[in-house]
């Protein structure tokens, strides 16, 4: 799923912590914490009404809800097996609880997580955990009487062996102190390899410094100089030059590294590693019904054909509109090519009409020029060529005088802008050659 959250309950000491992650789109976000003080003092009633509050002030919801109880409710024991029989490690495990328990088998709950052997490996690791059935039903009735069932439960070293391997996955050597005024619990974590340890203290930095040599000791890592060191509970305030790791988490303060223990206990309904142990029988873990989906599904269905429908809207109704002018266009298609054939006969009809209005309206201008030549040129005067165009004559001829020919055709009516358009030449009898031209007068 793209969202889910997880809440993580850590039983330490005499305390409780609660921590609330959110994965989206797989990154992980802290949400927030709770911490009750001297919980295991309380009533019952007490007890029920403190959980009840910080369940109705965050709105939680039973959803993934896992539980971290202390290193000494149980055991926590590794073992390695030969890798050929790593698709037979339940019934191997099995075979071994009466020898790594204490307790009779049909009384513990168990599990066991291992790690994934690199190429080459002859062994298969393996961590088996386990708690007897009084001490772990006790607190998965006490959450259900407050409306948060366990989907999980592990005990402490477990839960900060796969917090660490979630949030800084590698080969670098963690280790983790819980202190209390009178007790240190500790795990050193490497890897898919983890030692943990309890011991009363009498004081702090002693028990301290005396706890991680023993871890040292039990995980066999040379020096503890690269080591991370992470340190909380209500003594942790006391030890000397202490230094907080941050926490990579979204929304993480530095003193988010307090919760460390609830955090990692939040992870288990989120992520898996190679210390992903439930101690709760499969059949008795909380899961939410799928069915109590079907109306989220539904309505995310309907908001996303609703959305395209939507998007579809403006387009189909386009298509629509297009598709009716299309028939409106094919139902008047013959009527507009009756129209445009009637046009075009129209448009040939005016074509005809202007052209027998220009020629009845124009005069026939070479026959009136004609006849005022005639009229205006003196006998002596003799034309040899004559053309008309666009209203323009050209003559030339012969002339006693071809000034006294331009003077009277400019005197004429019919003519104007009269102009030699050529010299006027002498022939052998002393007459005067000339062209000239002029533009017909249009009389309205």
């Amino acid at each position: 799923m793209m969202f889910k959250t997880s809440i993580g309950i850590e039983v330490a000491g005499k305390d409780v912590r609660f921590a609330i992650l959110c994965s989206t789109f797989g990154k992980l976000r802290l949400v927030h914490t709770e911490e009750i003080p001297n919980f295991l003092e309380m009533t019952v009633e007490d007890r029920k009404s403190t959980v009840n509050r910080i369940v109705k002030r965050h709105n939680l919801s039973p959803n993934r809800v896992h539980l971290s109880l202390p290193r000494e409710k149980g055991i926590v024991r590794q073992l390695e097996f030969p890798v050929e029989i790593r698709e037979k490690l339940k019934s191997v495990v099995s075979l071994q609880l009466e020898d790594l328990s204490p307790w009779p088998a049909n009384e513990v709950y168990w599990d066991f997580s291992h790690d994934v052997p690199k190429k080459g490996a002859k062994t298969v690791r393996v961590t088996v955990t386990m708690i007897p059935r009084a001490t772990l039903d006790e607190w998965v009735d006490f959450f259900k009487l407050v409306k948060l069932p366990l989907s999980g439960a592990s005990l402490s070293s477990v839960t900060w062996a796969h917090g660490i391997n979630v949030l800084w996955p590698g080969d670098t050597p963690t280790i983790v102190l819980h202190c209390d005024p009178l007790h240190i619990e500790a795990a050193l974590v490497c890897g898919s390899q983890v030692s943990s340890l309890g011991q009363p203290v009498g004081d702090i930095n002693g028990g301290a410094k005396a706890a991680v040599e023993r871890l040292v000791a039990l995980g066999r890592i040379g020096s503890v100089e690269n080591a991370r060191l992470l340190v909380y509970g209500s003594a942790s305030s006391s030890l000397e030059k202490l230094e907080r790791v941050a926490v990579p988490l979204e929304n993480a303060k530095p003193e988010t590294s307090d919760r460390f223990g609830a955090i990692a206990s939040a992870l288990a309904g989120l992520r898996k590693s190679v210390f992903a142990a439930n101690l709760i029988p499969f059949h008795d873990r909380y899961r939410r019904s799928r069915l109590q989906l079907i109306p989220t599904y539904a309505l995310l269905v309907f908001a996303v054909v609703l959305g395209l429908l939507l998007m579809g809207r403006e387009p189909y109704q386009m298509m629509r509109y297009a598709a009716r002018i299309d028939a409106e266009i094919r139902q008047i298609a013959p009527a507009a090519r009756e129209v445009s054939n009637q046009q075009g006969e129209l448009n040939k009809l005016s074509e005809k009409y202007r052209a027998l209005s220009v020629h009845l309206e124009s005069r026939d201008y070479n026959l009136e020029t004609l006849r005022e030549f005639a009229r205006v040129l003196p006998p002596t005067a003799w034309l040899a060529t004559y053309s008309y165009q666009d209203r323009a004559v050209t003559i030339s001829g012969i002339a006693d005088s071809a000034t006294e020919v331009q003077k009277l055709l400019e005197d004429s009516a019919l003519f104007k802008d009269v102009q030699f358009t050529g010299s006027v030449n002498k022939d052998s009898k002393s007459k005067d050659r000339f062209t000239l031209k002029a533009v017909i007068e249009v009389r309205q």
